[in-house]
């Protein structure tokens, strides 16, 4: 089975595979060749549309007038949004562009049934847990996610030897993450990682846009076609002043309007002169001076902008590693795919850990019935984690408990837009008492699959008031709904001739994990289908159960198969 990674990317996508010793991202869309020129040959757009009724990716997306731009950015916010005169579940829309990344690999004999799959380093649990939900609806097992920034320092660092640490300024097209870590023979150590979360490429376009659009009278009756055309239109000429020292931008009506790469760099400045809070944010959480990096590296597009590179490299006092050592743009991608290789066996030489962006905790009443963030794991922890706190309830008997999850940074206030509430739910405690008779006990894990647990214990009783349950990060739909979805999503990707082939090379399992299967299908699986799909599925766990000589193998292998559809569910 080969090993592959994706970068689901705010503003395009790489798929990678690993092969032969090293990883190679593959052309999995058709790009105009002025783009492809300009090096965007192995990257999908991460656009959305419609023609007609039938949804369209990628590069034709990219060039409509209503496409749906920035996908993965909805993912922390949205549950659904609008597409011209349509309504549409961002999950679907996210989980509709796997597919169609599965199916183009396809075309190339690639069978993608497993992955690796990037995320921001400072992205939210939501986004996190919904980009895993989203991959698993189109028949894609995420074998784990992989924080960005890991990602382009593995795909810089695969054969480094010795020990160097490693400064990762990933410049995207809608996120920055700056991730400080150590490599030691081949294994990766992520140390701090600060972000912007609304930071990259798009706003550079929209910046330099307005600055253009002061000199353009009557723009506003451009129609959206040519709004659409004007903005590809700076874009293009954003990545052309990368290399050169003007281009032309064409406005509707075949007009053009100069632009220098000093009005570029005056345009932007202000946005990428905010990335310089994060890197030194980074540097004091490590109580490390700028000397100290051994290898700076610059990945994202908006890397590729000169005055960003030539912004980092005053911060840090040196030069960034060569474009030959590390492709800005397929970087990420192909590190998920040596990530995928170290998790499938393919490579055992390397190795990687990640850690967590943002501390994870509760909100606590204080004796002066003030409330306040009380960190359970905190922030730079290697994932994965499991924390534990006691606390007391603040009031004699107290009957109920309001049990509430966030995210936050402890050095801001508890209101800080910033600090955000994952979950929260009321429980009943059992037995209620004084105050000194009752000490409960909160559990977090977190773990490499983005997904967070939680655990509340009343120690005195030896009870569970919640017994560890996994947090959704706010996607209301439960397992049901989750299945109807998916039944959805593949009957769209089958209209189109999207379904993938069944991969039969699964690998040898040992008996252990034949138990294992099996308890997944009936607890995390069956209970969920409709009566048909759940006959299909007890079919194969019979067979399991009651292969003899020498049929367990293909039973489990049978069974595996068809679990893979619904890994959504685990």
């Amino acid at each position: 089975m080969t090993a592959v990674g994706i970068d689901f990317g705010t503003t395009n996508c790489v798929l990678a595979a690993f092969a032969d010793g090293k990883p190679e991202a593959l052309i999995i869309d058709t790009p105009p060749s002025d783009w492809a020129q300009m090096g965007f040959d192995k990257v999908l757009p991460s656009v959305f549309a419609l023609d007609g009724q039938q949804p369209i990716f990628g590069w034709k997306a990219k060039q409509a007038s209503d496409g749906l731009q920035a996908v993965k950015r909805l993912l922390a916010t949205e549950e659904s949004v609008g597409i011209g005169d349509n309504m549409v579940l961002v999950d679907e829309v996210v989980a509709l562009m796997f597919g169609h990344m599965k199916q183009a690999a396809s075309e190339r004999g690639l069978d993608v049934d497993q992955a690796v799959v990037t995320i921001p380093a400072n992205s939210r649990g939501p986004a996190r847990y919904r980009t895993k939900i989203c991959a698993g609806l189109s028949g894609i097992e995420v074998l784990t996610l992989i924080n960005e920034p890991t990602a382009a320092a593995m795909a810089f660092g695969v054969l480094a030897s010795g020990e160097q640490t490693v400064l990762v300024y990933d410049f995207g097209g809608g996120t920055l993450d700056v991730t400080l870590l150590e490599a030691q023979d081949g294994t990766f150590f992520e140390q701090a990682s600060k972000g912007l979360r609304k930071m990259g490429g798009l706003d550079f376009d929209k910046a330099i846009g307005r600055k253009i659009l002061e000199t353009v009278p009557n723009h506003e009756a451009w129609s959206n076609a040519e709004k659409r055309a004007f903005d590809l239109a700076v874009e293009r000429a954003k990545i052309i002043l990368s290399t050169q020292d003007e281009a032309n931008v064409e406005l509707p009506g075949g007009k053009y309007h100069r632009m220098t790469r000093k009005m570029l760099e005056d345009a932007v400045r202000p946005l990428f002169e905010q990335t310089r809070a994060p890197i030194l944010q980074c540097l004091a959480d490590m109580r490390m001076e700028p000397s100290a990096i051994d290898a700076l590296v610059l990945v994202g597009g908006s890397s590729k902008v000169p005055a960003v590179r030539d912004f980092v490299s005053e911060v840090l006092g040196r030069e960034p590693v060569r474009g030959d050592q590390v492709d800005a743009m397929t970087a990420v991608g192909e590190g998920a795919a040596i990530a995928a290789a170290i998790l499938t066996g393919e490579l055992e030489t390397n190795d990687y850990f990640v850690s967590i962006e943002h501390a994870l905790g509760t909100v606590v009443a204080t004796p002066a019935r003030t409330m306040e963030f009380s960190e359970i794991i905190p922030r730079n922890q290697k994932l994965p984690a499991r924390e534990s706190r006691t606390y007391k309830p603040v009031i004699d008997y107290q009957e109920t408990l309001e049990v509430v999850v966030m995210e936050a940074d402890t050095a801001k206030p508890l209101s800080d837009p910033d600090n955000v509430v994952i979950w929260s739910g009321e429980f009943r405690i059992p037995e209620p008492r004084p105050i000194g008779e009752i000490t409960l006990e909160f559990t977090y894990e977190y773990t490499v699959d983005g997904v967070v647990w939680v655990t509340l214990k009343d120690l005195e009783r030896d009870t569970a008031i919640l017994d560890r349950m996994p947090i959704t990060f706010g996607v209301s739909k439960d397992r049901r709904e989750l299945v109807n979805l998916a039944d959805r999503v593949h009957a769209t990707m089958e209209t189109q001739n999207m379904a993938a082939t069944e991969t039969e090379d699964i690998g040898h399992l040992e008996d252990r994990a034949a138990r294992e299967l099996v308890d997944k299908a009936r607890t995390r699986v069956i209970p969920f289908l409709d009566d048909a799909q759940a006959r299909a599925v007890q079919q194969l766990v019979d067979a399991v159960e009651s292969a003899v000589n020498g049929q367990l193998d293909g039973a489990k292998h049978a069974l595996e198969a068809e679990l893979r559809k619904y890994s959504y569910l685990f």
